[in-house]
């Protein structure tokens, strides 16, 4: 695969290994049960390996769900400052990149962490 910039990676995953399509699925099947800490795991399981600037992308979809778990545990403080170094590592980024909507996303990461409203989602209508 060619290295990537930020501002290149596709909105879809065709261009992904299957291994790694299928990590992005579990993740998404834990968003969509509410299992936060399982997601956030596959999300660094991804980051942990991958290369450019999908391991940039993955390290924040790690960072959100960090935030999200960290609201769970009580932790508003950390949880609010994590959000916010969030929105910095996927500031880079199309909007809709590899599946995921980041607008979705980090406004319903932010509500979480203030109001612990769920779910968390990361396409609309999710």
């Amino acid at each position: 695969m060619a290295i990537m910039e930020a501002a290149n990676l596709p909105a879809g995953r065709e261009h992904l290994a299957e291994d790694e399509r299928e990590v992005l699925a579990r993740l998404e099947a834990c968003l969509e049960v509410g299992d936060y800490r399982g997601a956030q795991d596959e999300a660094e399981d991804l980051w942990l390996v991958a290369t450019d600037a999908h391991k940039r992308f993955y390290q924040g979809l790690s960072n959100a769900l960090t935030a999200i778990c960290a609201r769970e545990l009580g932790h508003l403080r950390g949880a609010g400052e994590i959000a916010a170094r969030t929105h910095e590592m996927l500031a880079p980024y199309p909007r809709r990149v590899l599946g995921f909507d980041l607008d979705v996303l980090l406004e319903s990461m932010d509500e979480f962490v203030a109001e612990g409203r769920e779910p968390v989602r990361w396409l609309p209508g999710t």
